[in-house]
C-alpha cells in the first residue's frame, strides 16, 4: 500500500470513528442514557433491565457461529458496512416506536424493547468483529499504538461534545419522549455518515484474499490452541467481563434512584471521564508502544478497580466524590481499552485472525451475558426483602472490584513479546504531569509516577 493511500485510509478511519461516536456510546451495555430510557421512562424492573443489558453479549456469542460462514463469502469490509447499515435501521425503528409504547405498562413496552435491542445486538456483534479484522488487514503494526492513541483522543472529544448536547437536550425537554427521539435519530444520521466513510476506505487494489479463508478450520483451531497468550487473554476477558457486568450496569440506576441525580448530572460526570480519557490517550499510546500493552493494562486496571471501592460508601451527602472518581476512571479506562485493543491485534495468529476474534468474543460474551442477568435477579431479590435500598447497593457494589482484581492474575499470565515489567510503566508516567496540573494534584502524581534518580 502506498503512503498516500495509507494516509487517506487513516483519515477516513478517523472520520468514521468520530461520526459513529454517538451510536457507539448508545450501544454500550448499561450506559446512562439507555438506563434512563428503560428505567426512568418505561420503569422496567431490574431483572428485565439486566436481561436487555445482557443482549449485546449474547449477540457476540452468536456471531462466532455466523462469522466463519460470512468470512468465506464476504470480505470483512463488506460485513462491516452491511451490518452497520442494519444497525442504523434498528435504531430508527426504536426511535419511531417510542411515542406508541405505554410508559405505565412495562410488561407491554418491555417486550418490544427487548425484541428491538435483541436485533440490534445481533447486527452490532457482526460489526465489531468484522471492523477489527478489516483494520488488521491494512494498518501496519508499527503505527497502531500511536495512531489509535490519537484517534481515541479525537473520539473522546467527540464523545464530550455529544454528552454536552445530551445534557442540554434533556434539560430543555425534561427527559421526554421527544428528547429520546431527537437523540436517537441524530445518532442514526451520523451513523449513516460513518458507513459512507467505511465504504471509501481502500486497502489495496492488488491485495490477496485473507490467508484465513484458505486455511481449513482444523488448522485455524490448531493455531489458536498453540497460542497460550491468546488463550489466557480469553480467560482474562471472561473473568473481567463477569466482574464488570454483574452489577456495573446498575450504577446509573443507583445514581438516579438512590443519589437523586438527574440525566444532566450524570451526563456531566461522563463528560469529565471523557475529558480525562481524551487528555491521557496519547500518553497511553506512547507508553504501550514503548513498554508493551500488558503492563499498561495491568497498571490501569489495578488503579481503576481500587478507586471503584468508593461506590460502597457513596450517599446523597457525599456525591462530590463522584467528580474525582469519574475523572480518574476516565484516565485509567482510556489506557486499559486502548491497550486491550492493541494486544489483541498483536497476539492473535494471523492465519486465524477472524476466527480468533470471534472465539474471543464468543467465550467472553457467554460468561459476561450471564452476569447482568444474575445481577438483576440478585438485586431484585435483595430489594424485595425490604430494608435500606442504599445499603443493598453498597453491598453489591463491593463485588465487581474484588472480582476484577482477581482476574488480573490471569492477565499476568499473558505473554506479550518485548513487553516490559509493570514497574516500567509507573516509572515512565512523566506524561501524566500535565494531567496532574490540570487536576491540582501534580505533587502527588510526581511522587507516585516518577522514579527518583539514583544518587551518584
Amino acid at each position: 500500500m502506498s503512503s498516500s493511500l495509507l494516509r487517506r485510509n487513516l483519515r477516513l478511519c478517523t472520520y468514521d470513528g468520530v461520526v459513529a461516536t454517538p451510536i457507539v456510546y448508545l450501544l454500550q451495555p448499561g450506559n446512562f442514557i439507555i438506563a434512563a430510557l428503560l428505567v426512568e421512562l418505561f420503569h422496567l424492573p431490574p431483572e428485565l433491565y439486566g436481561l436487555i443489558v445482557a443482549l449485546p453479549f449474547m449477540g457476540n456469542f452468536a456471531q462466532a457461529f455466523l462469522m466463519p460462514f460470512l468470512n468465506v463469502r464476504l470480505s470483512p469490509k463488506s460485513v462491516s458496512v452491511v451490518s452497520s447499515s442494519l444497525q442504523a435501521l434498528c435504531w430508527t425503528a426504536l426511535a419511531l416506536s417510542l411515542p406508541f409504547l405505554p410508559a405505565d405498562h412495562p410488561e407491554i413496552s418491555g417486550r418490544w424493547l427487548l425484541a428491538i435491542f435483541a436485533v440490534s445486538a445481533a447486527v452490532t456483534s457482526l460489526t465489531g468483529v468484522s471492523w477489527t479484522s478489516w483494520v488488521q488487514e491494512w494498518m501496519p503494526v508499527r503505527l497502531r499504538g500511536k495512531y489509535f492513541g490519537r484517534r481515541n483522543r479525537l473520539l473522546q472529544v467527540a464523545q464530550v461534545l455529544f454528552l454536552l448536547v445530551v445534557g442540554q437536550l434533556f434539560h430543555r425537554l425534561s427527559g421526554s419522549v421527544a428528547a429520546f427521539q431527537l437523540l436517537l435519530l441524530g445518532a442514526v444520521f451520523l451513523r449513516v455518515g460513518s458507513v459512507v466513510f467505511q465504504h471509501k476506505i481502500q486497502a489495496s487494489t492488488t491485495e490477496l484474499p485473507p490467508i484465513e479463508t484458505k486455511t481449513p478450520w482444523g488448522e485455524q483451531l490448531k493455531a489458536l490452541r498453540n497460542a497460550p497468550a491468546f488463550l489466557w487473554l480469553v480467560a482474562y476477558g471472561a473473568g473481567w467481563g463477569f466482574a464488570t457486568s454483574c452489577f456495573g450496569p446498575f450504577v446509573p440506576v443507583f445514581m438516579y434512584k438512590q443519589l437523586g441525580l438527574s440525566v444532566m448530572d450524570v451526563s456531566g460526570l461522563v463528560v469529565l471521564a471523557s475529558v480525562g480519557g481524551a487528555l491521557s490517550s496519547p500518553a497511553w499510546g506512547t507508553l504501550a508502544d514503548r513498554f508493551g500493552n500488558k503492563p499498561v493494562m495491568l497498571f490501569c486496571m489495578i488503579a481503576w478497580q481500587l478507586q471503584n471501592f468508593f461506590w460502597c460508601v457513596l450517599t446523597p451527602a457525599n456525591t462530590s466524590l463522584l467528580y474525582g472518581m469519574w475523572i480518574f476512571g476516565g484516565i485509567m479506562g482510556a489506557g486499559f481499552v486502548l491497550s486491550l485493543f492493541n494486544i489483541q491485534l498483536k497476539i492473535i495468529p494471523p492465519e486465524a485472525k477472524t476466527l480468533a476474534i470471534s472465539i474471543n468474543l464468543a467465550v467472553t460474551s457467554l460468561v459476561t451475558a450471564v452476569a447482568p442477568i444474575i445481577g438483576g435477579l440478585v438485586l431484585q431479590y435483595l430489594l424485595a426483602r425490604g430494608g435500606s435500598a442504599l445499603t443493598v447497593y453498597h453491598q453489591v457494589f463491593f463485588v465487581p472490584p474484588v472480582l476484577a482484581l482477581l482476574a488480573c492474575l490471569m492477565l499476568a499470565r499473558v505473554h506479550e513479546p518485548l513487553a516490559s515489567p509493570l514497574a516500567s510503566v509507573a516509572g515512565a508516567m512523566r506524561n501524566i504531569r500535565t494531567l496532574g496540573s490540570l487536576l491540582g494534584v501534580s505533587f502527588l502524581v510526581d511522587y507516585i509516577f516518577v522514579k527518583p534518580r539514583s544518587k551518584p
